[in-house]
């Protein structure tokens, strides 16, 4: 008999760390709304608003940021989160409703970009160019395991510990979110010591992962992955379909892209009669972004009803752990909802991914990572050494004391050591990614230019 998850499990508002509720402002609020509330108030989903979504540092106001994307995606998120959850409501736990589900979804949602480094993807991929050409000397006293996981840089899990490490409570919760939420926001729940490609938790959380996994009774594949959650499928649907659609408007902000041909696309899968309703509601031609929105809505209802359709007919593939595709990717090969998905993608990828100011901005961000990462990692080393020696046989160099003071409390020092551990090198350096990667793209900017030594330039503090 095959295994099935149960919501009963799957759904609990149980927390990382038992906290008492003394403050007699929540009432009335879920455990789930305070999860949403936890995300918001962060630092770290504050932080987003200075990231990059796809444009880095765009001057144009209306082009979207980490932090406008991701209440994009929360919106669409909760709405499936309570259609889905009105569908299931006969199996929900009692006293939870669809409500609750939304919220859930809400709450992943909003948390689910957190974990970005600077300049979107192409800082990511500047992170991992630089650890594959400076590991072998970095990290040539750690263990391989330990240089694959520092080596790797991956938003996933660098988003998994902020939420569960780093964020407000060092090591004792991080945002101690409910093991429904934490679960739901993981996309890949597997460890870095897994042979795939993407995963959701470094070896520092791969205990806190296998921890959660358990409490949900997420089906256990290997010794270092799980199954998803399925309510992990719907906040990846809810991303797919803001960044499909919302990507395009704003390449047709910066002009990449003409709004008839972004127009094509998205009014492709509708009727002639369906079209021409659309298009009988814009103002005027030129009124590109209102025609944009009187588009949004309908599409993004077409392709909320194929997420939902998704998940529901592949509703016991789910429960039992063996759908691993893309929630779009349940559907028929040919079905429209589909396609449009793929074709709003690739034509994103094709063609916004490709201008040229883009990719100048891009390539200013290997750069910015070069220098802020040999600074730092360097510092890191310096301090790892100086922590495992005998008091004063390996004291830190001025410019490591100078570039430590920037990390503030989160430092590693005598005494905020991860509990049970030495402050090692890997450790060490895992805490300057920590603070590297959540720089925004402002920030690292300008602490790149100061270690260049311009700090006379006259360039504003951001």
């Amino acid at each position: 008999m095959k295994k099935r998850m149960d919501w009963h499990k799957l759904l609990s508002s149980d927390r990382l760390v038992s906290e008492v509720d003394t403050s007699g402002i929540s009432v009335g609020r879920t455990p789930f709304e305070k999860d949403v509330d936890k995300v918001i108030f962060s630092g770290a989903f504050r932080r987003l608003n200075r990231k990059t979504q796809v444009h880095p540092i765009a001057a144009n106001d209306h082009i979207h940021t980490r932090l406008t994307h991701s209440l994009e995606v929360a919106q669409v998120g909760r709405a499936l989160g309570q259609s889905i959850g009105t569908r299931i409501a006969s199996e929900l736990p009692k006293g939870l409703t669809a409500y609750d589900i939304g919220s859930i979804l809400q709450a992943a949602c909003l948390a689910h970009d957190i974990g970005n480094p600077p300049f979107g993807h192409a800082g990511e991929e500047a992170m991992g160019h630089w650890f594959e050409a400076n590991g072998p000397r970095i990290f040539r006293h750690l263990s391989k395991e330990h240089k694959h996981d520092l080596e790797t840089f991956e938003g996933n899990a660098q988003g998994f510990r902020i939420l569960t490490q780093t964020e407000n409570n060092l090591f004792r919760g991080g945002l101690n979110l409910t093991y429904a939420t934490l679960a739901t926001f993981l996309k890949y729940p597997r460890t870095s010591r897994d042979p795939s490609r993407k995963f959701g938790a470094y070896i520092t959380e791969e205990k806190i992962l296998g921890q959660i996994a358990e409490h949900v009774g997420l089906i256990n594949i290997n010794k270092h992955r799980w199954c998803r959650h399925p309510l992990a499928y719907l906040v990846e649907a809810a991303d797919d379909i803001c960044y499909g659609i919302l990507d395009l408007e704003d390449a047709v902000e910066l002009k990449i892209l003409m709004f008839d041909d972004v127009e094509k696309i998205l009014l492709k899968p509708f009727s002639k009669q369906e079209k021409e309703k659309i298009q009988n509601s814009y103002p005027t031609k030129k009124s590109y972004r209102i025609n944009l929105g009187r588009i949004r809505g309908p599409v993004f209802n077409f392709l909320i009803s194929g997420a939902i359709d998704a998940f529901t007919n592949n509703y016991d593939r789910i429960m039992s752990g063996e759908a691993e595709q893309y929630i779009f990717d349940l559907l028929d090969a040919d079905d429209p909802r589909r396609r449009l998905i793929a074709e709003s993608k690739a034509l994103t990828k094709n063609e916004t991914f490709q201008d040229s100011k883009k990719l100048e901005t891009e390539l200013g961000s290997y750069a910015t990572f070069e220098c802020l990462l040999e600074t730092f990692c360097q510092a890191a080393l310096d301090v790892a050494q100086h922590l495992k020696s005998p008091k004063d046989e390996a004291p830190l160099i001025w410019r490591s004391v100078r570039v430590l003071q920037l990390l503030g409390d989160h430092a590693p020092s005598e005494g905020n050591e991860p509990p049970g551990l030495p402050w090692s090198s890997y450790q060490c350096l895992r805490r300057v990614i920590d603070f590297t990667s959540g720089m925004t793209d402002n920030y690292a900017t300008y602490i790149a230019k100061q270690l260049q030594g311009m700090a006379f330039t006259g360039v504003q503090r951001p």
